[in-house]
């Protein structure tokens, strides 16, 4: 019987372009060695004994729910659910390989998966699912809801359903303590709320208004900047410049990109030649959608040159800035800071 889980890839996303260039599920845990030879959960739990002999019994508990689940509740041809980080999409792939472990691998644990969609927005799901989607575990099955049902529909359809689809159908069986669903555990507020925020970005700042968007953030930073007209930019949505009436040094070129796919290599050398023509010290590549391999791995190669904006880093811009935007801005993104108990870390 098919199944539908949660596997992240890093607690912050940093596995996540590897496990999607690569085909597989890579979820960390790379302290902790071969589990080959655990076949069941009491098993991974004596192994986590010797291996993290300092933490807490109970954080041994989770983690042994978890790791056996990987290597060996989820099985070949199930669904799996990769909620990202670094874009506010999900990858949703179909499970293609037994649990391997390979020391030489930065990774150690690992699955091949062929990833079915790559970053499937969030807002495709109804709030039921994007709900499950911020579980605070690395892995753990969704169950109610007619949720595999759903994940199904929107690879077929493009649209959620919503619950009631399969409600007479829905997988009843009990749940074990290592099988326990996404709903059962903690949710992480932050996470949530930070994928609402993006919602209402994308709403409120879609297209080029993001660029307005990127623009005034950096203008409460201290840059005088000018920003192109919509259309046809040549790859400079905006310059930004430090220094008294922006003559600086610190000059950056700023590309802006508002969609759900990912750039490419292609948007990076548009970028690098950008920076060139109009004499910048430095590129930003601000995108919604993220980075493939491809465009990160020259990103990499230009560090002195080029930096990169995701929803992450927007964010935390935003945040830093929000207080001394505009009226007009934050009447659009109208958003509140609270304090809220933190759970014990996962991995």
């Amino acid at each position: 019987m098919t199944r539908l889980w949660i596997v992240r890839a890093g607690k912050h996303g940093e596995q996540e372009l590897a496990a999607i260039e690569q085909g597989r599920l890579l979820p960390g845990f790379a302290n902790i060695g071969d589990l080959s030879g655990c076949k069941d959960r009491d098993a991974v739990l004596a192994h986590l004994q010797q291996a993290l002999p300092q933490a807490g019994q109970n954080r041994r508990k989770n983690f042994a729910a978890q790791l056996n689940q990987f290597a060996n509740t989820i099985k070949v041809g199930d669904l799996v659910v990769m909620p990202r980080k670094l874009t506010n999409g999900v990858a949703i792939g179909e499970v293609t390989g037994d649990y391997v472990f390979n020391a030489d691998d930065p990774y150690k644990h690992s699955r091949t998966v062929r990833w079915r969609q790559e970053a499937v927005p969030r807002d495709t799901f109804k709030q039921d699912l994007r709900h499950s989607f911020g579980a605070f575990m690395t892995i753990c099955e969704i169950k109610r809801n007619a949720a595999l049902d759903r994940v199904r529909a929107v690879l077929e359809t493009g649209a959620d359903p919503g619950a009631l689809l399969g409600r007479q159908g829905v997988l009843t069986t009990h749940t074990a303590e290592d099988e326990a669903e996404a709903e059962d555990y903690a949710t992480d507020i932050e996470e949530i709320a930070n994928q609402q925020i993006v919602s209402l970005i994308k709403s409120e700042f879609a297209g080029h208004a993001l660029a307005d968007l990127v623009a005034e953030v950096l203008r409460v930073e201290g840059y005088t900047t000018k920003t192109s007209p919509p259309g046809p930019d040549g790859g400079v949505d905006i310059l930004a410049a430090g220094g008294t009436l922006g003559l600086g040094e610190d000059r950056i070129c700023v590309q802006v990109k508002s969609g759900d796919g990912a750039a490419n290599h292609d948007v990076v050398l548009r970028l690098i030649g950008s920076v060139s023509n109009t004499q910048a010290s430095t590129g930003l590549l601000v995108s919604i959608g993220g980075v493939n391999a491809a465009a990160q791995k020259e990103l990499d190669d230009n560090f002195f040159k080029l930096r990169l904006w995701q929803m992450p880093d927007l964010l935390k811009a935003l945040f830093r800035t929000y207080e001394d935007l505009s009226d007009e801005s934050r009447a659009k993104l109208p958003l509140k800071q609270i304090w809220a108990p933190i759970s014990a870390g996962d991995e």
